[in-house]
């Protein structure tokens, strides 16, 4: 054995002074500006703040493409797995059907709009797969926690300093969404390292929760707080039963579950009960501030173009010709309207495989459930709300991919010098 050893040990250090770990080290650790560009491109949207922001958003899309293409075969980034598949083709269903409603629509270009939008999801993709190659999933999981942290508590000083209208990250559901969206992170980063029991990330953690809750209140945005207690209601859940939380049949449930509340919404929200818990506790009204109705018509509208919809980003303009409605209240039925059945059933499709994917983790699964109850949280909220963003699909896909990399990191760690 130490025969085999010494010569092996010589090799490596007669390598060093001829400049191969400096040669090979440059994309390696450029890649973390990659990471940094798709943050800002899938994550966050500065436009309402920032008027010239969307042609950031073409620069860092662009880059990231041309990062990609260089690496595509290189990296074995073109070996696809079924969620891979069935996730472009989601992609693919939306875009083909903004094609064709592309001169429809006065207010937006729907095939742009979803060229950016799925794009940047589609490049998340493609990073995710190429930093599990290289053994670099907690560096693109740290910029991400990072940069989501920064912006977080840049847009909550600016939020009670300068006024509600001052959110760099959007309208209130944004700012809502995105506190839960940091939360999750940090339970993710902290469960992954298992630095759970650390008093900074316990004391972080602390932090967001309570400002998401204050954040929530300030904005006046409920479903935001409740987001926040349905977390913390899979949280237990996942301790007392785990499996149940875990299941991929579970997740598909919940969002049919979530979806066909639309359908039976009037008759439970005509409960006495029901009633007096919605009026009294969430001081909302019996319609769900007029979803019941904009249900009927968004239930109308989907049988006119039941297989491939009207395109991505366009359901204002499509539902308004009914009544005046800013969106499909309801996370499936959005993504209906804009991809049609083809779309909604190659999104289940891709949960369900994400969850079972996330079965095949051999290290610890306990750190995957940060994940799940993200997505849970957000299938929850569906029901009354588009929730279904740029934010869960990305948590998808991380669900998917990030299996057995905590084992493979320790034995990739050559492949980030060669």
């Amino acid at each position: 054995m130490a025969k085999t050893m010494i010569p092996e040990a010589k090799v490596c250090c007669a390598r060093e002074p001829k400049g191969a770990k400096h040669i090979f080290s440059v994309p390696v650790h450029s890649d973390i500006f990659i990471y940094a560009m798709l943050f800002f491109v899938t994550f966050v949207d500065f436009t309402n703040y920032i008027p010239s922001y969307s042609y950031v958003q073409y620069l860092c899309l662009l880059i990231v493409a041309l990062f990609l293409c260089l690496k595509f075969f290189a990296s074995k980034l073109s070996h696809f797995n079924l969620f891979s598949l069935v996730f472009l083709l989601f992609c693919g269903a939306v875009i083909l059907s903004s094609y064709f409603s592309r001169y429809d629509y006065k207010t937006r270009n729907p095939l742009l709009a979803s060229i950016v939008f799925l794009g940047g999801l589609i490049e998340f993709l493609f990073v995710v797969k190429y930093a599990k190659i290289r053994g670099r999933i907690d560096v693109l999981l740290s910029v991400i926690f990072w940069l989501a942290v920064c912006v977080l508590f840049i847009n909550d000083a600016l939020l009670f300093v300068a006024g509600d209208g001052n959110a760099i990250i959007g309208d209130k559901f944004h700012v809502a969404y995105f506190h839960i969206f940091v939360i999750v992170l940090t339970l993710l980063s902290a469960t992954r390292r298992q630095k759970m029991k650390y008093a900074g990330f316990q004391a972080l953690l602390f932090c967001l929760v309570v400002l998401s809750f204050v954040v929530g209140i300030r904005v006046d945005c409920t479903t935001g707080v409740v987001g926040i207690c349905l977390m913390v209601a899979w949280l237990a859940l996942c301790r007392v039963v785990p499996s149940f939380v875990r299941s991929p049949l579970t997740a598909v449930v919940a969002m049919l579950l979530s979806f066909l509340f639309m359908y039976v919404a009037l008759q439970i929200m005509n409960n006495a009960v029901v009633q007096r818990i919605i009026e009294g506790t969430f001081s909302h009204d019996a319609t769900l501030s007029g979803r019941t109705y904009i249900f009927d018509v968004v239930d109308h509208m989907l049988k006119m173009r039941p297989v491939l919809g009207y395109g991505y980003g366009v359901s204002y303009e499509v539902l308004s010709g009914v009544l005046f409605i800013p969106d499909a209240q309801n996370g499936l039925a959005e993504w209906l309207i804009a991809g049609g059945w083809c779309a909604g059933v190659l999104i289940i499709a891709s949960v369900f495989l994400a969850f079972k994917n996330s079965l095949h983790e051999t290290a610890d699964m306990k750190y995957l459930d940060a994940i799940r109850v993200f997505i849970y949280t957000y299938i929850c909220m569906a029901t009354v709300e588009i929730t279904y963003n740029a934010d869960f699909f990305a948590m998808v896909i991380l669900l998917s991919t990030l299996p057995e990399t905590v084992s493979d990191n320790s034995s990739k760690e050559s492949v980030e010098v060669v």
